[in-house]
């Protein structure tokens, strides 16, 4: 359907709301589109001096900033729905929440939005790069034609010669530029700006550190923190390699090692309960058949590129595990029962008893374990007393019945 409000202002909406209402039942499962539209999801457009423009809904204009510096560059059109009078601007605003407070900065607009800002609707027609793009726009919108008109709201034709805006990468360079320049200006702000961030826990740097948890742990700045970051990984890979590099490179440092250590160790302490779920969380998710899946095929993914390597970490793991796993083993003269030598480990015993060409080779290590653990005889009387002429048993069990 179309809404003519005046000469020069329609809107097109592809159902008509007032039949909406009065469909039977919530949805129409015949009609997608339909659907949609009863959930607020319709398409709509509006035409200026016959001009047609799509509507831009929200959703998609929340997605189309600038991906150079993040600015939002919009042409808009303020109507009154009741009365047909209407305001044609632009905007250029660095973050979503302020374009969204960004009524109109014109003077008649202004007066008549304050009254009556119920009965205003804002139709976004049009998405740039640059401020000059917009302010092109709004100047073929907004002639002397459309000033004529008694419902148009704006004062002065659009454009009014091209503005460029600064964006805030700009700005912030050209700061940084005149800092650098005049050093002996900002000596004193910059000395007493490291004093505060180098002087450890104080009140006024906790305070500010919970401001910004606060701010980026809203749901908002998280999607477009995360979204930044994607664009900029995707237009700079190098330079994000070289990011990744630089931050495992610091981490790594002891002194950042010992910081960090220092600092869980205290979180640890404070909050005793949120670690164990934390460690309860962390073994769970180690532990599922995705991430071993995962860590497999990272592992051969690994041995492929870097065979050698992979070698000696093998064998690392491999003696650490032994370490870890072996007991200390005693062998023992069978008559007197005295103890005649201490070896480090069972598989130490048997390359001894390899060497002194008492067994063939070092598979005689079960026998010593069977001899250890005082296992049952195959031929079921009792169990296994001696291997190759010696009792053997773990040094822990001689302590233990000390």
């Amino acid at each position: 359907m179309i809404i003519e409000l005046n000469d020069n202002i329609k809107i097109w909406q592809e159902f008509n709301p007032i039949e909406l209402a009065m469909d039977n039942g919530p949805f129409n499962s015949s009609n997608e589109s339909r659907n949609l539209a009863k959930l607020g999801f319709q398409k709509e457009r509006i035409a200026i001096k016959n001009h047609w423009f799509d509507v831009i809904p929200l959703r998609e204009l929340f997605h189309l900033r600038n991906k150079g510096d993040g600015y939002y560059r919009v042409v808009y059109v303020q109507v009154n729905m009741e009365n047909g009078e209407y305001y044609i601007g632009k905007a250029n605003r660095p973050t979503w929440s302020e374009l969204i407070r960004y009524q109109g900065s014109g003077l008649k607009f202004k007066n008549k939005f304050k009254n009556n800002a119920d009965k205003y609707s804002r139709f976004y027609i049009a998405v740039f790069d640059t401020a000059e793009e917009t302010e092109q726009l709004e100047s073929t919108l907004v002639d002397e034609e459309l000033l004529v008109d008694e419902s148009c709201l704006n004062l002065v034709a659009g454009g009014g010669g091209t503005t460029k805006h600064p964006s805030i990468t700009e700005t912030s360079e050209r700061k940084r530029e005149h800092i650098n320049n005049n050093p002996q200006q900002y000596q004193s702000m910059i000395e007493a700006a490291k004093k505060a961030f180098q002087s450890g826990d104080t009140p006024a740097l906790r305070a500010r550190s919970q401001r910004i948890k606060e701010v980026m742990s809203d749901e908002k700045y998280r999607v477009m923190s995360s979204e930044r970051i994607k664009n900029w990984m995707a237009e700079n890979p190098e330079e994000y390699e070289q990011a990744r590099k630089n931050n495992r490179d610091a981490i790594s440092s002891p002194e950042i090692q010992a910081k960090r250590k220092a600092s869980f160790d205290v979180w640890v302490k404070n909050n005793p309960e949120a670690y164990q779920a934390w460690q309860e969380k962390l073994i769970a998710s180690r532990t599922t058949p995705e991430t071993k899946e995962k860590r497999k095929a990272s592992l051969k993914q690994y041995r492929e590129k870097n065979p050698e390597k992979a070698k000696a970490n093998a064998l690392k793991a491999g003696n650490a595990a032994a370490k870890k796993s072996s007991k200390p083993v005693y062998m023992i003269d069978l008559k007197t029962g005295e103890v005649l030598k201490t070896f480090p480990s069972q598989h130490e015993a048997a390359r001894w008893l390899v060497a002194e060409g008492k067994a063939k080779n070092t598979n005689c290590v079960s026998s010593i374990s069977s001899v250890c653990l005082r296992k049952p005889c195959t031929t079921g009387y009792g169990y296994r007393k001696k291997a190759y002429g010696y009792d053997w048993c773990f040094e822990s069990d001689v302590q233990n019945k000390d």
